[in-house]
């Protein structure tokens, strides 16, 4: 019986990184800087602010944007070393949801799909599009701190869209460096605004009026000295005004023909503020200075004061306007500026070195966002703990279908390290296990495995032996599995022991034998996982599992593990939902369903697109749309899917390792439309190729050269290789194979030996299909094959309920191939769900995502799914057509169909 499903969140960012920095009511009106900043936000597509730290570039930007009509939107996200490009679309989306997007894509999936390879022009098309069809007067994508990020695929993203930005749309970058931009086009275009050190220095007139304000004296002289010393520069005349309440204003004193280094003055200013702090608060901040953002329940953990008391003296900083920003949110959260920062890390390391390991592990365990979380234990040297962040967070991610995030936390690790440490070989031999990377899946599990062992910790030693044997069993390393599986034999009672052990056994006798056992097997790994609501469980199971569908027993099976699934999945596992959808797809097609089937198809293909075309969706879904063509008998449609799976093949691996293992199929579809030229012309593709030589392909290849001996009238070497090849296929079955022998071998016995022995290769065949009702497995092989068998002249030799079933099928295979095709790929035309009007009406009426969610009881991520689906299939591209829509053709009517 399943549990209640664990409450499995997804990866989590730092809120603080989103949210628009408040500026200090103390602030000056800098009304030349105000203006022209403000006429660029919304004039220019680019607006940039390079500067040296301490410039203000930060507060000028926040000033004007909160400055900002309320129709104009704003997403801010602050840049931080953590940050590779998908976690930075992932910040982007996060900052974009308050205004309701018109995603046609998940917008998590975005940063997958920037990941993926040749993925990031469609990713900036995605995100184009949502921003083009907003409902916003004007909207600012604000980048602060850009400096702080090194990946290059960062700025080529930025570089494409600002190719193709929206015209309401601007983008403002805050850095301290000039970001690899195509800046000379854009200036040449005027289309860019810059804010260099020369304009946000402060003038004479300027510091004259801070002088004043933070003195209440009216001294020019020393508001010149100042501005001479410090050369406008904002931090150092804000702190050594600060240094300066209460007596007469100073600076280091230096010969005034020694210009005083902007770090050496900050660090000294700072220092004079850090000792005419209180005590308590000085403690305070050095020991909270190690966390990303202050608020009262980080800063308690780290500074053993009660939580009320650390929100005091948070408060207390806030007033003192130490160099920090107030971000907005429900609490107070301070972020303090990052030269600030440094200065007090390094005043904390030399007065209390001993500490500062401890101070960032507590700092950790405060910290929702998993890379930062890492990130922090790395710094603390605890690389244990890191470690063990990264397997969680790990699997979490992937059970969300964040692969590019799973992999770039890894990647925060040395390279030595990520090699030898169990726990990260675990991780990526689970990345690879998704990726369908049996070799990589292989090295990196017996890594995991020797090291566990080593350890001392044997439940996660099975786990990652069952994983290293069937990458080893896959990449055709079939005896040393069989050899290493000895040592997962001994079958624990528990859950942990006998789930990885039944899906090393599932997929073994699915390639080998016996035909009951992967059956048998998945029965276990079902009933192992109704007594777990973990989805991440779940999904390291789910991949591929459907291969052995015709094997006894695995229908069921896969039935059970579908319906409970959903449940696992709900609303909030999206990747999890799609694997079920696929695997449902496949069981319409082995049914014979093939209207019902070619709908799901087009449903799988929302939901793939949906989630950024995943590989692990895309590749299993151009294979099984070929089939379909393949049965529908439409030959075009059918050489399209072809030239798309070699496609997708080759964008997946360039060397040509994947390729081989998608040409086997192409081979299998090509025989049965008895297209033999093809078949020949990819078999010597593989000439030479490790494919050829993977045991579990073995009884493939072989079929394939029997069909080509039957093609090429070779008809005692085709029934000699087809007899050979019955009894084996029904014991290796592996989607259609054992049918495939089946229906050739009979062929093969008509031209050339006796009828009786042709109904004697077909006889269990159509028994056990006539029983079962799942026809698809002998539509696939080929209608053709079916149609000859039902027409032959069997006299004597097959019963004839027997041969009046193949009449049947081969009429059914024909009434398919008639069918009208000629909007079978348009999901556009699917009518609209019930659900789907509802959400249509809500939107009409002006309603929010966040409200629809509440009305209809739906998590928002479902609701941009409704608002997808009704604008996809309306060919709509806003809610705004989408409500003019349902106020044409549907208001007032109450209907719930189109």
């Amino acid at each position: 019986m399943l549990d209640v499903p664990i409450a499995l969140h997804a990866p989590t960012l730092a809120p603080a990184k989103i949210r628009l920095p408040r500026p200090r009511t103390s602030l000056i009106e800098r009304s030349g800087l105000d203006r022209r900043l403000g006429e660029a936000l919304i004039r220019r597509s680019l607006v940039l602010l390079v500067a040296p730290a301490g410039f203000g570039k930060s507060v000028a930007l926040m000033r004007q944007l909160q400055a900002l009509p309320p129709d104009h939107a704003v997403a801010w996200v602050t840049a931080d070393a953590d940050d590779d490009l998908p976690r930075l679309l992932l910040c982007l989306v996060e900052a974009l949801e308050p205004y309701d997007l018109p995603w046609r894509m998940a917008p998590e999936a975005l940063a997958e799909q920037a990941a993926q390879k040749g993925g990031l022009r469609e990713a900036v098309e995605v995100l184009r599009a949502a921003l083009a069809a907003t409902a916003v007067e004007r909207g600012v994508i604000a980048l602060d701190d850009l400096h702080a990020i090194s990946d290059v695929q960062v700025f080529e993203f930025l570089r494409l869209l600002l190719h193709s930005l929206p015209d309401k749309w601007t983008l403002a970058i805050a850095s301290r460096t000039e970001p690899p931009l195509d800046l000379a086009r854009l200036r040449g275009r005027r289309e860019m605004a810059e804010f260099r050190h020369a304009e946000l220095s402060f003038s004479l007139q300027e510091v004259e009026q801070l002088s004043r304000m933070a003195t209440g004296q009216d001294d020019p002289a020393v508001a010149r000295s100042l501005h001479e010393r410090t050369q406008g520069w904002p931090a150092g005349l804000s702190l050594s005004l600060d240094t300066a309440i209460g007596r007469q204003p100073e600076v280091p004193s230096r010969p005034a023909s020694q210009k005083l280094s902007r770090r050496h003055m900050f660090e000294y200013l700072a220092e004079e503020v850090l000792t005419r702090m209180p005590d308590e608060l000085r403690e305070f901040l050095l020991r909270c200075s190690v966390l990303p953002e202050l608020s009262a329940e980080r800063c308690a953990a780290l500074s053993a004061q009660p939580q009320p008391r650390a929100a005091e003296l948070i408060e207390e900083i806030e007033r003192r306007g130490l160099f920090v920003a107030v971000l907005d949110g429900e609490t107070l959260t301070l972020r303090l500026h990052d030269l600030f920062r440094d200065f007090l890390e390094e005043q904390l390391r030399r007065r209390y070195p001993d500490e500062v390991p401890l101070l960032l592990r507590r700092a950790a365990e405060v910290e929702v966002d998993p890379a930062r979380k890492v990130a922090l234990l790395l710094r603390a040297g605890a690389w244990a703990a890191a470690e063990h962040a990264v397997v969680d967070a790990v699997d979490v991610a992937l059970a969300f279908g964040r692969i590019a995030q799973a992999k770039r936390l890894i990647d925060q690790f040395p390279a030595q390290l990520r090699e030898q440490s169990a726990n990260l070989a675990f991780a990526r031999g689970l990345c690879a296990w998704h990726d369908a990377d049996s070799i990589g899946q292989r090295d990196a599990m017996q890594v995991a495995a020797a090291q566990f062992d080593v350890l001392g910790q044997p439940k996660q030693a099975l786990w990652a032996r069952a994983l290293a044997d069937l990458g080893l069993m896959s990449s055709g390393d079939v005896n040393e599995a069989l050899d290493l599986s000895v040592r997962i034999r001994p079958s624990p009672a528990d859950l942990e022991g006998r789930l990885p052990i039944a899906l090393f056994d599932h997929w073994y006798s699915g390639y080998y034998g016996p035909a009951e056992g992967p059956g048998q097997h998945l029965r276990t790994i079902v009933d192992c996982l109704l007594s777990s609501p973990d989805a991440a469980l779940w999904y390291r199971c789910m991949p591929r599992v459907s291969l052995f569908l015709g094997r006894p027993g695995v229908c069921a099976q896969l039935h059970r593990l579908t319906e409970a699934a959903k449940i696992v999945a709900g609303e909030e596992h999206p990747s999890l939902r799609a694997s079920v959808n696929l695997i449902e797809m496949v069981q319409l097609l082995w049914q014979g369903n093939v209207p019902a089937a070619e709908a799901a198809l087009g449903r799988t293909f929302e939901d793939s697109r949906w989630l950024g075309q995943p590989d692990s969706l895309r590749g299993p879904l151009l294979i099984y749309k070929a089939q379909i063509d393949l049965i529908r008998d439409d030959r075009e449609a059918f050489e399209a899917s072809r030239q798309a799976i070699l496609a997708h093949a080759h964008a997946l691996a360039p060397g040509g390792r994947l390729v081989g293992l998608f040409l086997p199929t192409i081979i299998r579809m090509s025989a049965a439309a008895e297209d033999w030229d093809t078949v020949r012309k990819t078999l010597a593709m593989l000439e030479g190729h490790p494919v050829r030589r993977l045991p579990s392909l073995e009884l493939y290849f072989e079929t394939f050269d029997a069909q080509l001996a039957l093609a090429e009238g070779r008809g005692e070497e085709a029934l000699t290789l087809l007899r050979k090849l019955h009894e084996p296929s029904r014991q290796r079955d592996i989607f259609t194979l054992h049918a495939t022998v089946c229906t050739r071998l009979a062929l093969a016995e008509l031209r050339y030996g006796t009828p009786r022995a042709a109904w004697g290769a077909i006889a269990t065949m159509v028994e056990r299909i006539s029983a079962s009702g799942e026809i698809g497995e002998v539509l696939m092989p080929g209608v053709d094959a079916l149609t000859q068998l039902s027409k032959a002249d069997w006299g004597q030799a097959a019963p004839a309920e027997g041969i009046a079933m193949l009449q049947r099928w081969a009429e059914l295979g024909r009434l398919y191939g008639m069918h009208d095709t000629s909007d079978r790929d348009n999901i556009h035309a699917s009518r609209l769900s019930g659900r789907e009007f509802e959400v249509m009406a809500l939107v009409a009426a002006g309603q929010s995502n966040k409200v629809i969610a509440r009305a209809l009881d739906l998590s928002p991520h479902t609701v941009k799914r409704h608002v997808a689906r009704i604008l996809d299939r309306l060919d709509l591209s806003s809610r705004g057509e989408a409500a003019a829509w349902y106020a044409k053709n549907l208001a007032g009517r109450g209907s719930t169909s189109a």
